[in-house]
């Protein structure tokens, strides 16, 4: 029998597919005919909309009005709407309104909010036929309504023609914030300022700066300037390279413009080694807590309150002798600067009032705790740990701070990329990790809400059909237009993919002296296994296998699965289709993973692709058969090896598949080999764009059967 033909025998002895969970109560903030029935791709999408049947045709000059004494809550709503509208060649000019005036047209008239009810950084944008209207009571939301705006010109049709609206907007949690560790990874000026661009139309209003890190104090210090010396560095991690006080204090500015405030975090007493071997003693002693204390104050001094109202002390994964009073004495020293403090929960124990970020991978972690400070929560699954596909899934389904809505001590989230593994090309940095996909996915849940949660969503696709699988494919319809609108020429790596089906079919067990790419019939499941094998309509271009089987505690240990895939698709015609196909990939943070496979092959743990009953012959690789490491390589060599395009699945070129006219059959082997596995399948049918750039090929379509 052939290793891709037990199928047919196997679903003959089942009487009925295993059907994935149904939606269940699992809502959207907004019906799902209102999002598409938009004319245009918003994200986050706001919270109240009416488009109208009359819009406004874009002038080639116009006038941005501003209502008397608005302009200190209007000046960086004004600077980005000028850079808008200069991109977009319209020649405009700025009038403060008095009283008695009247509003000149063409315009764009910023004014206070008719109403007071209306939330913190909310804002109200209507486009109609006289021209456009914004209104808010603070800066935040009259800043936020030009982005909504920049989103809808970018969507504008032929004729310059913007569709009529009335938008009523506003966040449901009040700090949004991405992270960046610049402590292992360092990355320039320039390079941050660009991201705070697009997160900032993304309506992100905290970026939080991981400033040092085991190899380095990236921050500049006058009274201990052996800090910035390369020689008490690591070797190879940017060991030349700081942040000047003037450089901190301009990227402050850049992102005050952006209404983005900066939470700079100096961790410690952990995540420091660079430190005992400048000073020659360590963080929690007391020679060392006295040196801390002076940086604070120093940082302090060169930063004001304004400037940085919020300092994180870290404060994770790390045990020392005198917790308590380690971090109630840094605690104080930072509060008797005028500022609030920040630390990661787990960590030391945190002192009254601080802001607790969560960081623990359980999402009932937050109801379990008993502090009552003020949180945020990064729970979800850091930007360099899961593939890069299923992070998309993760943050549409999250509700953060496992709440609808934000509260007085539910704050917010904030996402973070910890890139560990030493980077050799900063630019590959989003590439590697899902930066932009997954941030704007991110910023869909953060300023939206989720009003209902099933926590199994965030790694198994509900049911095609369902309310939930409907949301989340429309969701993914909208990130592809923003990657086509907004990040054609930079690293988007995601292609949707909700909307594929597969009958999956295990898990058999091998026997001692089974090999991988052995036949199986079911008769090799031992008595008593955990999981019996089994068959199930599954729903994804990315399959998460773990999950799909109820979790690690129901795997074998050692790991000796296979599992099994069986789709079909229909071609009107014989032709070549390319398709993004991976197995394990590797986290960004310690490089575990079976490694590149062998040329010819597709996975290193043996699994392999049928394609009408012939096997899909894998790439030639560069490094055929490297990059093997079954255990977590943090302070080892190989995590100072930067990765390339071809440990990816995402950023490797995609395959090309032959397809005969008819029904195609698509069938999968796919084994689990060690414990520590990332056990996953990827296969998105995919296409270039008009400027070459890989989306989704709807014209093929992945189907659990023949229909």
């Amino acid at each position: 029998m052939k290793p891709y033909s037990f199928i047919l025998l196997f679903l003959l002895v089942l009487n009925a597919h295993a059907q994935q969970p149904a939606s269940g109560s699992w809502h959207a903030p907004q019906q799902l005919q209102t999002l598409k029935g938009s004319p245009v791709a918003l994200i986050p999408f706001p919270q109240q909309v009416q488009w109208l049947k009359e819009g406004w045709r874009l002038p080639s000059q116009l006038t941005i009005v501003v209502d008397g004494n608005q302009q200190t809550l209007t000046d960086n709503a004004v600077r980005s709407l000028k850079a808008l509208l200069a991109a977009s060649s319209i020649q405009c000019n700025v009038k403060n309104l008095s009283p008695n005036d009247k509003v000149p047209l063409p315009s764009i008239h910023l004014k206070p909010a008719n109403s007071s009810s209306l939330k913190a950084e909310g804002y109200q944008l209507n486009i109609s036929a006289k021209g456009i209207l914004i209104q808010s009571n603070d800066a935040a939301g009259f800043y936020y309504a030009v982005q909504t705006l920049r989103q809808i010109m970018a969507q504008k049709n032929a004729m310059q023609q913007l569709p009529g609206c009335s938008i009523t907007d506003w966040p449901a949690f009040a700090l949004r914030g991405f992270m960046h560790d610049n402590g292992r990874n360092f990355q320039s000026i320039p390079m941050l300022k660009a991201q705070l661009d697009k997160l900032s139309w993304y309506k992100f209003n905290t970026f939080h700066w991981h400033l040092t890190d085991n190899p380095a104090w990236r921050a500049q210090s006058k009274i201990y300037p052996q800090l910035n010396d390369a020689k008490n560095r690591m070797p190879g991690r940017d060991p030349d390279s700081s942040y000047s006080f003037d450089d901190i204090r301009e990227l402050i500015r850049y992102a005050r413009e952006r209404n983005i405030s900066i939470i700079p975090e100096f961790d410690m007493p952990g995540h420091s080694k660079y430190f005992e071997p400048t000073f020659g003693f360590k963080m929690e002693s007391e020679q060392g807590m006295q040196v801390l204390e002076k940086l604070i104050d120093e940082f302090c001094a060169e930063v004001t309150v304004s400037d940085c109202p919020i300092i994180h002390l870290g404060s994770d994964e790390v045990r020392i002798a005198n917790p308590a009073i380690f971090i109630k004495r840094m605690t104080a020293r930072v509060k008797s600067n005028g500022r609030k403090v920040m630390v990661w929960n787990p960590g030391l124990s945190a002192e009254p009032g601080t802001i607790e970020q969560i960081w623990l991978e359980d999402a009932t972690f937050v109801h379990r705790r008993t502090s009552p400070n003020p949180y945020v929560d990064s729970y979800a699954g850091y930007l360099n740990n899961y593939d890069a596909y299923s992070l998309i899934q993760r943050y549409f389904f999250q509700q953060i701070c496992s709440k609808p809505l934000g509260d007085s001590l539910a704050l917010g989230g904030i996402v973070c990329c910890w890139p560990d593994v030493r980077v050799g090309d900063k630019s590959k940095i989003p590439l590697f990790n899902p930066v932009w996909p997954g941030s704007i996915a991110y910023s869909e849940s953060l300023w939206c809400g989720r009003p209902d949660f099933t926590h199994n969503y965030m790694n198994v696709l509900p049911a095609m059909g369902t309310e939930a699988s409907n949301h989340f494919v429309e969701f993914e319809q909208r990130l592809s237009k923003h990657k086509q609108l907004f990040f054609s020429n930079e690293h988007f790596p995601y292609v949707p993919f909700g909307h594929v089906e597969w009958n999956m079919s295990g898990p058999f067990y091998r026997l001692v002296n089974d090999s991988i790419d052995k036949e199986f019939i079911g008769v090799n499941t031992p008595v008593g296994s955990a999981v019996p094998h089994q068959t199930k309509l599954v729903t994804g271009g990315l399959l998460r296998f773990e999950e799909l089987l109820g979790g690690a505690k129901t795997l074998s240990k050692p790991a000796n699965e296979t599992v099994y895939l069986t789709a079909y698709t229909f071609s009107a015609k014989a032709r070549n289709i390319h398709a993004v196909i991976g197995f394990e990939a590797p986290a960004r943070s310690n490089r575990r993973s079976a490694g590149i496979p062998n040329n010819g092959q597709w996975d290193a743990n043996g699994g392999a692709i049928f394609i009408n009953d012939k096997e899909l012959p894998g790439p030639v690789w560069n490094m055929p058969g490297g990059q093997r490491y079954l255990q977590a390589t943090w302070d080892k060599p190989a995590n100072e090896i930067p990765y390339t395009e071809e440990e990816f699945y995402w950023s490797r070129p995609p395959a090309v598949i032959t397809l005969q006219k008819g029904w195609n059959k698509i069938f999968v082997r796919v084994p689990r080999t060690y414990l520590d596995q990332k056990w996953i399948f990827a296969f998105v049918p995919v296409k270039k764009d008009q400027k070459g750039n890989w989306m989704e090929n709807a014209s093929v379509k992945i189907q659990a059967s023949k229909k």
